[in-house]
């Protein structure tokens, strides 16, 4: 698939109380000069892509489509630091609705669920913990554009799914879920560190009766941490993963959650 895209999302919250906010928020997504490079509809038989039968079904064209819409946000965040938490909880709630009085081709809403947890191991070592990461994406009402279906890599940073390239699981609904264990490799220096992580990935297929978990697709992984600025625990992070029938290698100045 090769296409332009053009994204604009914006999000306003304001403090509740403690740790908790609750916002509205606009989104816009233009998907336009589609190429679905293995479609050819010249042959015999018509070698047909996903993508282009999702279209055909639900009513999108082939080569551009817009989602522009609305959002309500709930988010609870007691992270101690954004970027490499050592302890600490994150949990969003994300609510959209596109309309077509906004510029959408149809009407759709979709509804986002987070949580993120940090365990420490170590009271002298923080940076020895297990974190938690799982969100669901669910397409609630209406068809979406099949780009814009729940995916791994859909998330904020496209970080989910090490093992698989970003877009391998699509589907009206998704279940993502990663266990990672972060922990110094060296006992005497802060600097080097190192994780595994095993993740997993479950989506639907209402049109071929396929359900959610009832196929999961997992990978497990490693990766070499080396922190360049204690202050903000800023890392240089370069992981491995495997999957099935799949792997890749993963390059970052940020934890992957």
């Amino acid at each position: 698939m090769k296409f332009n895209y053009v994204k604009f999302s914006e999000i306003v919250n304001m403090k509740i109380k403690e740790n908790f906010y609750a916002g509205i928020g606009y989104h816009f997504d233009d998907y336009y000069s589609v190429n679905d490079e293995k479609l050819n509809l010249d042959t015999i038989p018509r070698l047909v892509t996903p993508h282009s039968v999702y279209s055909d079904t639900n009513n999108y064209s082939r080569v551009h489509y817009v989602l522009s819409g609305l959002s309500a946000n709930v988010v609870y965040d007691s992270r101690d630091n954004q970027a490499n938490p050592y302890k600490g909880i994150y949990a969003n709630i994300n609510y959209r609705y596109n309309f077509k009085f906004l510029g959408s081709d149809q009407d759709a809403s979709e509804l986002w669920v987070e949580f993120r947890t940090y365990v420490g191991l170590s009271k002298k070592k923080p940076r020895n913990l297990v974190a938690f990461w799982a969100f669901g994406d669910f397409n609630l009402t209406g068809d979406l554009p099949y780009m814009t279906l729940p995916t791994i890599g859909g998330d904020q940073r496209a970080r989910s799914g090490r093992g698989y390239v970003n877009g391998r699981f699509r589907g009206k609904d998704l279940v993502y879920d990663e266990v990672e264990w972060r922990f110094p490799i060296c006992p005497c220096s802060n600097i080097i560190g190192g994780v595994v992580f095993v993740n997993a990935t479950t989506t639907d297929n209402p049109a071929r009766n396929v359900a959610l978990f009832q196929y999961v697709q997992p990978a497990v992984g490693f990766g070499i941490r080396v922190m360049v600025n204690k202050y903000f625990r800023t890392n240089i992070n370069l992981d491995f993963a495997i999957g099935h029938q799949s792997q890749g290698f993963y390059f970052s100045g940020q934890e992957t959650f």
